[in-house]
């Protein structure tokens, strides 16, 4: 690399926080956010990203992964030809889709802090990681940065089951290492995620007059409660989570319920103590219906596979050197939850999960500090810069 591009590589390094336009920043996180775009109705929160790429002079491509699930939208690639020879191809990711919510996000701003109105989600997870990521990105086109190939994603359905990752079209995860922009604090460099199981019961009893032949009855409610009460649910260790998270059936309150569903789910960063744990739950689903001559269809799926990235990778060092860069103190640590980063990584491409600072999320009281999403767009930047740095 010619002296002077080491020199203005080292000059952008040392002063990314003066970059970032912190107006403008905050602008486009405000315009998505208004925009709503829960899983599957995410085009036209797709139609302002590509927007604002192309305003740069960047050409962006979609696959039709989200309208193959019933979408509106698909994800949204777009490709940065590098000009640093031999630094690694990195790949920069948020997914732009958000929990369901009901109403119109009305972002407050107000001392330094970005919420909702109280009334719905704010949608900060996982909009301000693509403000953050798109800010970075304008930088490094507008102040013409030194850089190696960069590969940009922002995918759908993520809120839903990963989905739009999935689905992904192959040739959008061409690179080196990948960098997940959603997880909480900017400092966190998430390497270890948990595989997730997802099952759903039907348990099936026998009607009846709840008034006048209740015993002739087999209650599937009463079958399920007792099976669920045998379960241990919530925080099993410190590595592995269940959860029953919706319990629907029967016709009407005189009526012996004939029928139940039950939909839950368990996750573990240990392969064993996943396997484990719904052993116990198939056990006692299929012991509690047997005892009661109820019967049982059980429905078992892999949602997505565990991950951990060595200390010693490529992309966990460049993500320690880019926190590094921006005067923090880089933290590895795990996370309960999966994220396009399970996809990646199964795939083969070595991602790791990054923040920028929201809190709270899927409630009505997420929020945000402005400060901690310039440090977050700081960050993005930074890992372009470190890659480019590294020979």
């Amino acid at each position: 690399m010619p002296a002077e591009k080491r020199r203005n590589l080292k000059y952008e390094a040392s002063s990314i926080s003066r970059l970032i336009d912190k107006r403008r920043l905050v602008k486009r996180f405000l315009d998505l956010a208004r925009i709503k775009s829960v899983s599957k109705s995410e085009k036209q929160a797709g139609e302002y990203v590509r927007k604002q790429m192309t305003s740069m002079g960047i050409k962006c491509r979609s696959d039709r992964a989200g309208i193959r699930m019933g979408g509106d939208c698909g994800n949204i690639f777009a490709f940065l030809k590098g000009n640093v020879k031999g630094a690694p191809k990195i790949l920069l990711n948020a997914h732009i889709d958000t929990v369901t919510h009901e109403g119109s996000v009305k972002p407050v701003v107000r001392n330094g802090i970005i919420r909702s109105d109280g009334s719905t989600i704010l949608g900060a997870d996982c909009k301000a990681s693509v403000a953050a990521i798109l800010e970075a990105v304008s930088i490094v086109k507008k102040k013409a940065i030194p850089h190696g190939d960069i590969c940009l994603l922002f995918t759908v359905a993520e809120e839903i089951g990963i989905c739009g990752a999935k689905c992904c079209d192959p040739s959008f995860l061409r690179a080196d290492c990948g960098f997940v922009f959603d997880g909480g604090q900017v400092d966190q460099i998430i390497n270890r995620a948990p595989s997730q199981v997802s099952f759903e019961a039907r348990i099936t009893g026998k009607a009846a007059h709840a008034g006048t032949h209740p015993e002739d009855g087999i209650n599937a409610i009463k079958v399920a409660a007792e099976a669920i009460s045998k379960m241990k649910l919530g925080r099993i260790d410190s590595e592995t989570t269940s959860n029953i998270g919706i319990i629907s059936g029967g016709a009407a309150r005189n009526i012996v319920a004939e029928s139940v569903r039950i939909t839950g789910e368990a996750r573990s960063r240990s392969r064993a103590k996943l396997k484990r744990q719904m052993r116990k739950i198939t056990d006692i689903l299929t012991s509690t219906c047997k005892k009661h001559k109820a019967s049982l269809r059980l429905k078992v799926e892999p949602s997505y596979e565990l991950f951990e990235v060595k200390r010693s990778s490529e992309a966990v060092k460049l993500a320690e050197k880019a926190v590094k860069m921006i005067d923090l103190s880089p933290r590895l640590s795990a996370t309960g939850g999966g994220s396009d980063a399970n996809v990646f990584n199964e795939r083969g491409l070595q991602s790791v999960i990054m923040g920028v600072g929201f809190h709270n999320i899927h409630t009505s009281k997420e929020y945000i500090e402005i400060e901690d999403m310039v440090k977050g767009a700081e960050l993005a930047l930074s890992i372009i810069l470190a890659a480019a740095s590294k020979k």
